[in-house]
């Protein structure tokens, strides 16, 4: 049986580690720690009732306890464990951050899982700046308004269950009488010969307006989407300005999108 300052150490580096990533794993951490998912539960419930975290599905987030259940986007295709794959994606919302063109930038955020690491780096770095931001994603207009970030919009319209991504007729309309400094974008795929990819023919629609209403688009793209396909092609290299992935991308990759005058950027 577990003594007092061992249960308390497990539980500090929990709330450690979903301060880092964003978000934790019930199996992963029951793994890492060699207890039963189980114990891990009852510590998520002891952390969240301090108001250290926020319990949802499979694991835990940052954030103050709610009143609802909380649905977070989720990748159809990802492959990678949850702790490596939100690394991931937290260090590409990191550097995404570097990109934003000042205090005052007006950005749209597409809906997604990398763009939600994205926000949660935003709300973490929100220090007084009058950004405004409109967004296809509930989550991340909830993470920045939570923030105090001063002009979230969120678009209307169809939120499908799983990626929570707004879209349909009402969201297009909405988008097209918009402009926006920067956008960020996820995708599904990504390949030189295809381009950007998604399942989605209603998504693909979406992000083509978000491109097309931005004067300069970013793709958050973890490595794990390189040469990988889906269904639809949103956009091509040459459509966006910069490719933010992570250190395992191909190291062949910044050659490659020479020709299109797209940058790629390694955290």
């Amino acid at each position: 049986m577990a003594t007092v300052a061992e249960v308390q150490h497990r539980q500090s580096t929990i709330v450690a580690l979903t301060r880092e990533l964003g978000r934790c794993s019930v199996s992963d951490l029951a793994a890492q720690f060699d207890v039963t998912p189980e114990t891990i539960r009852r510590d998520l419930k002891v952390l969240e009732s301090q108001g250290l975290l926020r319990r949802v599905h499979g694991g835990a987030v940052i954030g103050a306890p709610s009143n609802h259940a909380d649905l977070l986007a989720v990748d159809d295709d990802d492959e990678l464990p949850v702790h490596q794959s939100q690394r991931r994606k937290q260090s590409i919302g990191q550097k995404a951050l570097s990109l934003i063109p000042g205090p005052h930038a007006s950005m749209l955020i597409d809906a997604g899982s990398t763009t939600e690491a994205f926000a949660n780096v935003l709300a973490r770095n929100y220090l007084g700046q009058d950004w405004s931001v409109v967004t296809t994603s509930p989550n991340i207009a909830k993470s920045l308004a939570s923030a105090g970030v001063p002009h979230v919009s969120m678009i209307g319209g169809t939120v499908k269950p799983r990626t929570q991504a707004i879209v349909g007729p009402r969201a297009q309309d909405e988008l097209r009488v918009l402009r926006a400094d920067i956008a960020f974008l996820g995708t599904s795929g990504f390949s030189l010969e295809r381009g950007f990819t998604t399942s989605d023919s209603r998504e693909a629609e979406i992000k083509k307006l978000i491109i097309n209403q931005a004067n300069f688009s970013v793709v958050l793209c973890d490595s794990a989407k390189i040469s990988k396909d889906s269904t639809l092609t949103f956009a091509m290299p040459d459509d966006v300005e910069a490719i933010i992935s992570d250190r395992n991308a191909p190291k062949s990759l910044e050659d490659a999108l020479l020709p299109t005058h797209t940058r790629l950027v390694i955290p």
